[in-house]
């Protein structure tokens, strides 16, 4: 009779867990199609639909966090200082240099997970960071483009890229292969947005159709890079589908 109560609550338990999954997904699928549609036919504002579209990931990641407490809680943390951080770079559209810094955290929260993944001492990955971070920031010295904004800039992009490539050890299951893809668009993302700065920076100037391309492409990556990054925690949904491929 137990047994039977178990499977029936485990059943009812997993039903929600699939159908508060899919109503983040439509809903996230909706907010993406308007902006993306919106930005690549005309210039109307969708800093709300895009703000929207990322706290829907913080609060997601609070449903997973609750679920899946260690894994779960620190792409929690990692989500906090994401929106903490296009609240400044998004909505108040300023105080960059604040915004681009709360990334930092956010990304060693990314490297504070996959440590949980590894056995092995973390001192190479840390050591490979910094001699990243001290490439970056030297080159940008030796051009002259260095000031408070561009080195917060590189320390983040390094650990970003870092995270990237570190990911490509851990894909042994769904969730660390979805945590991969999504740290992957993150990079083409800042990509996109390094493009979009450079002629700022180097005083190169590129097509404004370029320009207009590489400002629509951010979020077109972004937006599915922190999807795939808060899905990865979800496990119950991803054991769902191991099941069903089974069968």
């Amino acid at each position: 009779m137990k047994t039977n109560n178990f499977f029936k609550n485990k059943s009812k338990f997993i039903t929600a867990d699939l159908i508060f999954s899919a109503v983040f997904i439509i809903a996230e699928l909706v907010l993406y199609l308007i902006f993306m549609w919106v930005d690549w036919t005309s210039y109307v504002d969708t800093t709300i639909e895009k703000y929207i579209s990322i706290c829907l990931c913080l609060l997601f990641s609070v449903y997973i966090a609750i679920k899946n407490k260690p894994d779960g809680l620190i792409l929690l943390g990692a989500f906090f200082f994401t929106v903490l951080s296009d609240t400044f770079t998004l909505v108040i559209n300023y105080y960059y240099t604040l915004g681009v810094s709360l990334f930092i955290p956010a990304q060693l929260f990314y490297a504070l997970r996959m440590r949980t993944w590894s056995n092995k001492p973390p001192y190479k990955s840390i050591i490979a960071r910094v001699l990243l971070i001290i490439t970056i920031i030297s080159v940008l010295a030796i051009t002259q483009s260095l000031d408070t904004l561009t080195t917060v800039t590189a320390i983040y992009f390094s650990l970003l890229i870092s995270n990237a490539i570190e990911s490509l050890f851990f894909l042994k299951n769904l969730n660390q292969i979805l945590f991969s893809i999504g740290l992957w668009l993150f990079v083409c993302c800042d990509i996109c947005v390094g493009l979009y700065n450079i002629p700022f920076i180097f005083n190169v100037n590129f097509s404004a159709r370029f320009d207009y391309a590489v400002s629509v492409l951010m979020w077109g990556f972004y937006l599915p890079s922190q999807i795939l990054i808060v899905f990865s925690a979800n496990k119950n949904l991803i054991k769902t589908v191991d099941q069903l491929k089974i069968k």
